[in-house]
């Protein structure tokens, strides 16, 4: 298991409430860990990581550190893999680089709630 700071802005966190009262759910850490999970068995990288979707408003180097998170180390090498296919910013650390990732998965189900699957 890997753990780390996953840095995000206000609005991510205004989608992730919206989504736990949607599905019933109380820990922001799970719901973020049911939209990885979604995003990554979609197996729809150029739709959920396209121009318009990755392209952050207010700047991402804004982001805060919110609350750590865990995932297994598979999971955390395929968001790397992502990252490293799309052509985002670039960012100091791997934690940054797989937060900017999350980051685009929620604003993803943001507009596609109906896709989390559980």
């Amino acid at each position: 298991m890997i753990k780390f700071n996953l840095n995000l802005k206000e609005p991510h966190l205004e989608v992730i409430n919206d989504l736990k009262a949607k599905f019933s759910i109380t820990s922001n850490k799970e719901m973020i860990n049911r939209c990885i999970t979604s995003a990554l068995n979609l197996n729809k990288d150029d739709l959920i990581f396209s121009t318009i979707k990755e392209k952050c408003s207010g700047g991402c180097f804004a982001s805060e550190p919110q609350f750590e998170i865990e995932m297994n180390k598979d999971t955390f090498i395929q968001l790397k893999k992502i990252y490293t296919e799309n052509d985002f910013d670039n960012y100091k650390t791997e934690e940054e680089e797989v937060g900017k990732v999350i980051r685009c998965i929620i604003n993803f189900f943001e507009d596609e709630p109906d896709l989390i699957t559980f």
